[in-house]
């Protein structure tokens, strides 16, 4: 048929029409699987798949160009795979829909780390196995290549920008944007507000509301507002309460329910991990491992407020995630509750993907002078397994507290001691009255003799640094401390190497050892722990971490275990938290958060549970045999205290401990 039939211009046209039509960008959702390829991770070298990430594809269909939405929240925990999706939707962008687009990042540090493990190398693995070159390379001495903050495609660029930088935010006109990590944004020092800023970018596209935002972030500090607009509330908090707040819900296998994973129905095995579990609303069936995957996979988004003024957000946290399981949940929430961890704050940000409430503030003295227990003073209990010592030296004397640890992190408050005197001379005054503190024995439940295992002193006081560096040095198990504030810094640190000096001379002998306390953790948790109600307060049992006070304890003990409390609050448009004094002796404080530093150094933390058993049988006396009637059962007995050995050879051995040096 040629030309000159009547249908055939009619055709050629239709068939040139359809050659030459611009065909709609792939949507992102199927653009993925045939795009990315995993640089990290388990599934290193693999292509992206919806099936290791079910609750990523609603999210991708919103980031589809095509999709009218103009903003897109992820309020997420680590390890959910989101981080990943943002980098891809940046390639997306740049290969079907090319156009300038903004990657903001908290600060110079989390660019330059994000662009060399994550970003580059995933888009040299990209262009490698598809055989595109849609990134131009590098080029040397010319303007025309990629650089580390920009990488540039034909029809626009990836600017990788610090958002506490007010220059980065401002410049070119951008379409696309990613606010990475949007929760560790800062106000800048001029008062500028860095999301304004970055929203300024995309003003030619607001009238045609044809730009597309993506903001995700693990979340930070929830001030307790309802609707998120107080200052210092977490950003990403703020905006998925402004969003349509969409929760992935999974199907129970027993009763076909659906409900939503939360802490508040995860049953957390603290001596098991792996058999940590969940247990269905509706029905009460233990959901297995197994069975999360299942339900996950099969599972859905279900929007929880409607309107049109909504947009859409997600919220995606470790219990849908399937790089994690309950048993990495139960010790990624165990590991955060160990001094050196975030406590309660890095459980609810990291794992159930929340922001964490301000909390920290010690109850009334009076609360816990009422729940007083009446066991005998400077005797250690049953359950009393780490035998711990704090000290807190001032000009005018020496604070010094004894507490006992058990294997569920309860400790007993067993005394407290003031020795007054001059502290200026190692040798002297209220050194002399904690030395023999220190060397005597304390009676315990079994009728036994048990000594102080560990005594923190603290050295941190410029005024009598030397002083604790010189009288630890001469006594085996007495450790120099030194508090160190500011949160993720661990119970008890590495050591630094100490010369003691003496009247302004440095020795070319005799260092000692100062040992770094994260007494900012160890605070959290003492204040955590001093919060739970016991059997005192009516409870069926004392929780782990219950802290018991013996009726001996005196007001002024009290008064100083709560003279501080935690403060967040907005300074010069930036969220500070600090610990401030509320009565100006603290000292009983201080002592009993080197006492813990101690328990943590002798494995308080570290030990399991055949350890804490061996441990058990070495401290408490073995049945003894009776040939009348069995077993004799040994309990907790009151005994006279034990003569130690007094002879000659002992008292030289520890002559010439004290002498040496």
């Amino acid at each position: 048929m040629g030309l000159g039939h009547p249908g055939a211009l009619r055709l050629a046209g239709s068939a040139l029409a359809d050659a030459i039509r611009p065909r709609p960008p792939a949507r992102f959702r199927e653009w993925l699987p045939k795009n990315i390829i995993l640089v990290d991770g388990p599934k290193k070298g693999e292509f992206w798949a919806l099936d290791d990430a079910p609750y990523l594809g609603e999210i991708a269909d919103c980031l589809s160009i095509e999709h009218p939405c103009n903003l897109v929240t992820v309020r997420k925990s680590q390890q959910t795979g989101v981080s990943i999706l943002a980098l891809a939707w940046a390639l997306y962008i740049a290969d079907t829909a090319p156009d300038n687009t903004i990657y903001g990042l908290p600060s110079i540090d989390f660019l330059q780390d994000m662009n060399s493990q994550k970003l580059q190398p995933l888009i040299e693995v990209w262009q490698k196995e598809t055989g595109k070159q849609v990134i131009f390379p590098a080029v040397s001495r010319s303007g025309a290549g990629s650089t580390i903050y920009e990488k540039r495609f034909a029809g626009g660029s990836l600017m990788l920008a610090n958002a506490n930088v007010a220059t980065d935010l401002s410049g070119k006109t951008t379409r696309y944007g990613v606010k990475d990590e949007v929760s560790k944004w800062q106000t800048h020092v001029t008062g500028d507000d860095p999301e304004t800023l970055f929203f300024g970018r995309f003003t030619a596209f607001r009238r045609t509301k044809s730009y597309k935002i993506f903001e995700l972030s693990t979340p930070e500090i929830d001030t307790g507002d309802e609707l998120g607009d107080a200052q210092g509330h977490c950003r990403i908090d703020r905006s998925f309460k402004r969003s349509d707040q969409r929760f992935w819900n999974i199907a129970c296998v027993e009763c076909k329910g659906e409900f939503v994973q939360s802490h508040d129905g995860f049953h957390l095995d603290r001596q098991h991990p792996h058999k940590s579990f969940y247990v269905c609303p509706h029905c009460g069936h233990i959901v297995s491992e197994t069975e999360r995957v299942i339900g996950v996979r099969n599972g859905r988004y279900v929007a929880t407020l409607t309107g049109p003024d909504r947009h859409p957000g997600f919220h995606v946290d470790a219990f849908i995630s399937l790089m994690m399981s309950y048993e990495a949940i139960a010790e990624d929430i165990l590991n955060q509750a160990k001094p050196g961890g975030l406590g309660e704050k890095g459980i609810f940000n990291l794992v159930y993907g929340l922001p964490a409430k301000v909390k920290g503030n010690a109850p009334e003295y009076e609360r816990l002078m009422e729940r007083r227990e009446p066991f005998a003073e400077m005797r250690v209990p049953a359950d009393g397994l780490i035998l711990v010592a704090g000290a807190d030296v001032q000009h005018n004397g020496i604070w010094a507290v004894v507490v006992a640890f058990g294997e569920d992190r309860q400790s007993w408050m067993l005394g407290v001691r003031f020795f007054e005197g001059t502290t200026d001379n190692p040798g002297e005054g209220a050194w002399t009255k904690l030395d023999e503190f220190f060397a005597k024995p304390l009676d315990d439940a079994f009728g036994g003799r048990r000594r102080i295992e560990a005594l923190a002193v603290d050295g941190g006081d410029g005024g009598r640094t030397n002083q604790v560096l010189e009288w630890c040095r001469r006594r085996a198990n007495a450790y120099a401390v030194k508090g160190v504030g500011g949160r993720g810094v661990p119970a008890i640190s590495v050591p630094a190497k100490k010369s003691v000096t003496k009247r302004g001379k440095r020795k070319r002998f005799g260092s000692a050892m100062l040992w770094p306390v994260g007494t900012w953790g160890l605070k959290a948790e003492l204040f955590a722990n001093l919060h739970k109600l016991g059997m005192r307060s009516g409870e069926p049992a004392d929780p782990p971490g219950y802290v018991h006070f013996g009726d001996f304890l005196p007001k002024e003990y009290f008064l100083q275990l709560t003279a501080e409390a935690f403060v967040a609050e907005v300074v010069r448009g930036k969220f500070h938290e600090e610990w401030k004094r509320l009565r100006p002796d603290n000292h009983c404080l201080d002592a009993h958060v080197y006492a813990m530093a101690m328990a943590e150094m002798l494995g308080l933390s570290t030990k399991r549970a055949d350890d804490w058993s061996a441990l058990r049988q070495r401290l408490q006396p073995t049945p003894e045999p009776d040939l009348l009637n069995g077993l004799r059962v040994a309990g907790p007995v009151s005994t006279a205290p034990v003569e130690t050995r007094n002879d000659e050879a002992s008292q030289a051995r520890r002559q010439k401990w004290k002498n040496r040096g």
